[in-house]
């Protein structure tokens, strides 16, 4: 078998999310949020991660990014399993030798 290896290209990619996990690292608790590539191509069903603190004010990244992956701004009272299976969009970039999620976008066409 001949296999060519290429580069994952940056951009925005259509992905729901699949997963939140609850973690503890070198600063402090944060959580890894999986998505799961949903558009055809070359990377459907590939799943990549991206990382947030979960910092409680309305200015930190996790509001940014839930309000974008909801489509609206989150309750004051919020769960992240709410964000579990909703479509957005991803950006992915390449972090040293592996690619990670760095925002989050709404994706208009989706209809949210």
């Amino acid at each position: 078998m001949k296999i060519t290896f290429k580069d994952i290209p940056k951009g925005f990619f259509r992905a729901q999310v699949s997963e939140i996990k609850e973690e503890n690292g070198r600063w402090g608790p944060y959580l890894r949020i999986v998505f799961t590539i949903t558009e055809k191509g070359f990377l459907y069903h590939y799943k990549f991660a991206g990382i947030v603190k979960p910092i409680p004010f309305r200015q930190s990244k996790l509001f940014r990014w839930a309000n974008n992956i909801l489509g609206q701004e989150p309750e004051e009272k919020f769960s992240t399993e709410e964000l579990i299976g909703k479509e957005c969009l991803i950006y992915l970039s390449k972090n040293g030798n592996y690619y990670s999620v760095t925002d989050v976008s709404i994706n208009k066409d989706m209809g949210v």
